[in-house]
């Protein structure tokens, strides 16, 4: 049995902006002064997208609840658990920083402020990279399991 269409559609459109939004987040967020006037439209392109993403996977996840689809058991379900709360820690972490260092006032309205000098010390902060650590290694185990098991591969295409 192969998953619903509209399941199996904003699964692989959100893998293929997971991917660059945490490769984003690791390596070009972080390592761009704060000084870089790029680095305006870079979170705004960072945290636009990431609400996006959430709002994805909150359909995901209601349509997952009430269609018929394959049932997923063992270390699967605790993967796709894990996937599913870091997934909504993520922008907890997020908004912790986004409100705390009133970053949507510097990043979307352009009131001129600098960005603080040092992110890292933000609330919030921490957790926004540990999360997005966890679903690294969530979506190399989700990899990793769907090339084990060759009909999850064909229950998503």
């Amino acid at each position: 049995m192969r998953y619903p269409l509209v399941l199996r559609l904003i699964h692989w459109f959100t893998a293929l902006m997971f991917i660059p939004q945490l490769a984003g987040g690791w390596f070009w967020l972080r390592t761009m002064a704060n000084t870089d006037p790029l680095k305006l439209d870079a979170l705004m392109y960072h945290m636009a997208v990431g609400v996006g993403l959430v709002a994805l996977t909150s359909i995901r996840l209601v349509l997952r609840l009430r269609l018929h689809r394959p049932e997923t058991s063992g270390l699967a379900l605790w993967v796709h658990r894990a996937f599913y709360a870091s997934i909504f820690l993520m922008p907890v972490s997020g908004f912790t920083m986004v409100f705390a260092a009133r970053l949507n006032d510097i990043v979307f309205a352009r009131t001129g402020a600098p960005l603080p000098a040092d992110l890292s010390s933000i609330p919030g902060h921490f957790w926004h990279g540990a999360t997005a650590l966890a679903l690294t290694v969530l979506i190399a185990l989700h990899i990793a399991g769907a090339f084990k098991d060759r009909q999850t591969i064909k229950r998503m295409i």
